[in-house]
């Protein structure tokens, strides 16, 4: 197998059998994502009971609005000034990561993993040492962004030749997880769902992720992938906004 460089980190090129089987199957598999939910759910008397409750696999929102470029300019930066971590190494490949807002930039797992206990996020999240070279992500995700607080939000890096092995990150099907914000996505860089297909991505695209459903990742461009991942309270403006793009995708 190759082995890839980039700023003194080195893995395997090729994903491992079970990534490279799974892609087969499913990168070109295409499927309504709106037929996880058996009925459409409403929003009427419960603003969050879309947010918990559905199972679609993703839910895409093109209505906030997000500078890109700009935000990656400044990760990269990051990137190349080797500032980000390797992130899960066992079951990836060329996965890093760099936390703006959390425990700190190089604490990117959840507490328990540091040893410490779950409410150890909320009190110790704040802004990281590298959120003073990210002014202009900074000032987006306190203005643009919608969220009532901040936990730990990622830069989350797949360079060229990276991957990441079929997973889940939880056993519940219903409901949505953290915030996905697609800084760039370089062609032939997919982000592939279980029965669904590829997920898609377009530079600058906030999307709503449900990750209790299998996916995986693949890397076969030649530039870095840059997303973002938020955890934290959206406020009720951003969850309106969840509700509005998820009942698009019933009138297609």
């Amino acid at each position: 197998m190759d082995m890839i460089h980039y700023n003194n980190l080195a893995w395997y090129h090729e994903p491992d059998d079970e990534t490279r089987e799974y892609f087969e199957t499913w990168e070109d598999f295409k499927t309504n994502p709106s037929l996880a939910d058996n009925v459409q759910l409403t929003c009427d008397n419960d603003i969050n009971n879309i947010i918990d409750n559905t199972c679609v696999p993703w839910v895409t929102m093109p209505d906030i609005p997000v500078p890109w470029q700009d935000i990656h300019k400044e990760a990269m930066a990051l990137l190349e000034t080797e500032c980000f971590t390797v992130h899960r190494a066992v079951g990836s490949g060329g996965w890093l990561s760099a936390c703006i807002h959390g425990m700190s930039s190089v604490h990117t797992n959840c507490p328990e993993d540091y040893g410490l206990p779950d409410e150890a996020e909320e009190e110790l999240s704040d802004w990281t040492d590298i959120s003073k070279f990210c002014p202009i992500t900074k000032e987006w995700m306190q203005d643009e962004m919608l969220y009532e607080q901040f936990a730990r939000v990622r830069f989350m890096a797949v360079l060229p030749g990276g991957w990441i092995r079929p997973h889940r990150d939880t056993d519940r099907l219903a409901g949505l997880g953290a915030t996905n914000v697609a800084i760039n996505n370089p062609t032939n860089c997919n982000l592939v769902m279980e029965e669904y297909g590829t997920l898609p991505y377009t530079d600058g695209l906030v999307v709503k992720i449900n990750t209790g459903h299998n996916h995986a990742v693949w890397n076969r461009s030649n530039e870095p992938r840059i997303h973002m991942i938020f955890d934290g309270g959206p406020n009720d403006i951003f969850k309106n906004k969840v509700n509005e793009n998820y009942a698009k995708m019933f009138n297609v």
